[in-house]
């Protein structure tokens, strides 16, 4: 089966930068030693990346801004106190530890009424690094003498960063609204005033925990800088909106946001008391399969599957003249998907069910390809940090390992797609080292090879977007009517909510780009909460479909099985 990725380097997530392009030479200022992890991660992230040296962090302590009120302290400090993993964002890290081999360098610094002003031995150090760009976090923004101090001036983020506590706080608003989708990107300013810039971010709001929220979009903060420090590189200045200083809410609109919090929370989970997540198939046999412009899935049957387990991610296969149906398939008992296969009959009964991957971490989503006369199989692995390929040895069950495609990157429902002359990969990847839920939602990465086997490299246009309602693959791509089609899940109301189609405009090597269709509601069967993969096969069109049973229907199925 798969193969573990090893200690060698991650598969590159970006294309190298334009021939006569150089890496920037970037000095980060903080206020502080210990930051919040998502600073230190960012510092981590741009010290790696090849379009980028970080050359050194000069530490230059300030006195903290005017406190907030203290009831919205006391908000966000109870509500991060009930958060779990999302104190992971806010941790403190000492940036020597973090940052092993970049200089740190203790200077002296005033905040007046221009901006944050450095003494002259501080000026001298940063004319002998020969900046190109100074990034500062947990300081005011530089008076023009600094900003004159590199030669692409300087970004300084917001002057509450290195606060764990207090900054981000316009994350609020989505969180206080309601909405299903939160903005992200990068408050800073860059001379001329404060800008949102990377804000073609969308990720879903964590509906019960500003904590959450913050945290989600905070650990997207390192991959967004490392995007803008690459356009930069190539000659590219970040463009950006202006944006309003941020009014926190007061006594009483905090007292209302708990109390809608608490609300909220007693509307999800009370409908899940003594029930749990399953899933089913549907499928229709059908010589005119759905419009992605105006798709209707009523109609489909749903498919009998075995005891003691649901199937999910389904895929079809037409090979000699009988019809395959690959799935994920997770026993109840184990908690934990395995690959399964089955013959679908003339009335799409599954029949002879067999297993085809088991491993000692999860597998989903798999995809078969025809390729040189010969059948290939992808299995989404990312809890092993690997995707790779496989070939038919004894079609369905037995396959041999083929090739790795992806290395040491968390990439989730990737996707394989040939156009005659190039193979191309689709695949959401998390750059964030700091998990927090498994949220692989919202970045959509493109590769680009001669063969399935590779080797595979970054397109150009990485990544393709970044939107939770339509990046993650939802099924092959395919063509109807002309027009090529890439299925995609819309995960803002919850995971796995609506498959969304796109109709792809543009692509080849160099180019990407898509428009969002028709989409997929989980209305075609009572109860559904959520559906997330469609496939179509030789006369075949499938779908899965999520819903809240009973638990005591899985405990009575959880019993001994045979594969």
């Amino acid at each position: 089966m798969t193969q573990r990725a090893d200690a060698a380097a991650p598969t590159p997530l970006y294309a190298p930068l334009p021939p006569g392009c150089r890496a920037l030479r970037v000095v980060a200022l903080v206020d502080r030693e210990v930051v919040p992890a998502w600073i230190a991660e960012a510092l981590a992230a741009l010290a790696a990346d090849d379009a980028c040296e970080l050359v050194a962090v000069l530490r230059a302590p300030l006195p903290p801004p005017r406190p907030r009120h203290r009831a919205i302290d006391a908000f966000v400090r109870i509500d991060a106190a009930l958060a779990g993993a999302a104190r992971k964002a806010t941790a403190a890290v000492a940036l020597r530890d973090r940052l092993a081999g970049v200089p740190l360098h203790d200077v002296v610094a005033r905040e007046d009424a221009g901006g944050l002003a450095l003494d002259e031995r501080a000026a001298a150090l940063l004319r002998a690094l020969e900046a190109d760009l100074l990034l500062g976090f947990g300081l005011p923004p530089p008076t023009p003498a600094v900003r004159a101090l590199a030669r692409r001036g300087a970004w300084f983020l917001e002057r509450d960063a290195t606060d764990a506590r207090r900054h981000g706080l316009r994350h609020l608003d989505a969180l206080r609204r309601g909405d299903a989708v939160s903005r992200g990107g990068v408050v800073m300013h860059d001379g001329d005033g404060w800008r949102l810039c990377g804000g073609d971010d969308w990720s879903a709001t964590a509906q019960l925990s500003f904590a959450r929220n913050r945290a989600y979009q905070l650990l997207r903060v390192p991959a967004i800088l490392v995007r803008l420090l690459r356009h930069l590189a190539a000659g590219q200045a970040p463009t950006g909106e202006t944006v309003p200083a941020f009014t926190p809410p007061g006594v009483i609109a905090t007292v209302l946001l708990a109390l809608r919090l608490a609300a909220r929370a007693l509307r999800r989970h009370l409908p899940r008391l003594g029930r749990a997540e399953d899933w089913v198939l549907a499928a229709r046999r059908t010589d005119a399969p759905l419009d992605p412009a105006r798709p209707d899935a009523q109609g489909l049957r749903v498919l009998a599957t075995p005891p003691g387990r649901f199937w999910a991610d389904p895929s079809l296969v037409h090979h000699e003249g009988r019809d395959w149906l690959f799935v994920e398939e997770y026993p109840y008992a184990t908690r934990r998907g395995r690959i399964a296969v089955a013959e679908l009959d003339a009335t799409l009964a599954p029949i002879n069910v067999r297993t085809v991957f088991d491993e000692p971490w999860h597998l989903s989503y798999p995809l078969v390809y025809e390729w040189q006369g010969e059948l290939w199989l992808t299995v989404e692995s990312s809890a092993a940090r690997t995707f790779a390929l496989h070939r038919a040895i004894e079609f369905p069950a037995r396959w041999a390992f083929a090739a790795e495609l992806l290395r040491g990157r968390n990439a989730v429902d990737g996707t394989l797609h040939h156009d005659g002359t190039h193979w191309y990969l689709f695949a959401c990847i998390s750059e964030s080292p700091l998990d927090v839920d498994r949220r692989v939602w919202t970045d959509l990465f493109l590769f680009v090879a001669d063969s399935p086997l590779g080797p595979w490299r970054a397109h150009p246009a990485n990544p393709l977007l970044s939107d939770v309602r339509r990046a993650r693959p939802a099924g092959k791509l395919f063509a109807h009517e002309g027009r090529l089609i890439r299925p995609a899940q819309d995960c803002s109301v919850d995971y796995g909510y609506a498959v969304v189609f796109n109709e792809v405009v543009a692509l080849d090597p160099q180019r990407y780009e898509e428009r969002p269709l028709g989409r997929i509601e989980p209305d075609w069967l009572r109860g559904l909460r959520g559906c997330h993969t469609y496939n179509r096969g030789a006369g075949i069109e499938i779908v899965d479909g999520k819903r809240l049973v009973p638990r005591r229907h899985l405990r009575a199925a959880t019993t001994p099985e045979s594969p």
